[in-house]
């Protein structure tokens, strides 16, 4: 089993998925703006800002076709809690973009709900999509992609029923990866080879990458089976293996065909 087939496709995300938390101070102030209409309801204790309109803090915006911004403190109307973004909702941190129908964005702990069609989180070099909605949490250091999800990048495509990458703060005080797991059909394409399992999980502090499940690689006519397969990304070795039945792993190579 070549390395490049577990290596590119779990690698993909690491680029993209550093920058995908939302980048909110929540001390910053709140800027919101509309072409048509900002309501202040007291009652409500809610702001709202109709047509193209935009809530800023810090580099972190949302802009949407209705923006409902929420507070709960009488004393302090400026003190908002939550956004609630509905209509051709786009959320930007560079370098990121995000895209949704809807979206609901918690000021106080940095977190944030995409939901919609078209759901997608673009960069310059990678893409990565979902059915029912992306979420961010902000004080876990989470971003989850559920429904669908497919991550691409290049020629390297791969999908699962749930995406999530785990990051922790570096010494330097900035987000770095730390893993990412892809469950339930998971499927990783190159251009060379095609990946299939259960369950992925990439850790980048061990430097290792691991598929599990009912596991087969396509290269070609040939074919490889398992159960198991570790990726070695400081070693460069890659293993498959087979854990349970008749404990073997299986492959079937078709030579070149010569010509007579």
């Amino acid at each position: 089993m070549k390395q490049i087939s577990l290596i590119a496709a779990l690698l993909m995300l690491s680029t993209a998925a550093a920058a995908q938390l939302p980048a909110g101070d929540s001390n910053a102030p709140v800027e919101i703006s509309a072409k048509h209409s900002l309501e202040w309801n007291r009652k409500a204790k809610t702001y709202t800002a109709r047509e193209n309109a935009l809530a800023k803090q810090g580099a972190f915006q949302i802009s949407s076709d209705l923006l409902t911004a929420h507070y709960t403190d009488d004393k302090n109307a400026g003190d908002i809690s939550t956004l609630n973004a509905d209509g051709h909702v786009i959320i930007q941190s560079p370098p990121y973009a995000a895209y949704g129908d809807n979206a609901v964005y918690n000021v106080v702990d940095s977190s944030a709900q995409l939901t919609g069609g078209d759901l997608r989180i673009e960069t310059p070099t990678e893409r990565l999509t979902a059915r029912h909605k992306i979420e961010f949490f902000g004080l876990e250091n989470k971003m989850t992609a559920i429904g669908d999800a497919v991550a691409v990048r290049g020629t390297d495509t791969m999908r699962a029923n749930v995406m999530t990458a785990y990051f922790y703060k570096a010494p330097t005080g900035k987000l770095a990866l730390q893993k990412i797991t892809a469950e339930g059909s998971v499927s990783i394409k190159t251009l060379k080879e095609t990946l299939t399992g259960s369950r992925g999980i990439y850790d980048v502090v061990a430097g290792k990458a691991t598929l599990t499940g009912k596991i087969r690689v396509l290269q070609g006519d040939n074919w490889l089976e398992g159960t198991r397969a570790v990726v070695d990304l400081k070693t460069g070795v890659s293993q498959l293996f087979a854990e349970g039945g008749d404990g073997r792993v299986k492959g079937l190579f078709y030579p070149k065909k010569k010509t007579p």
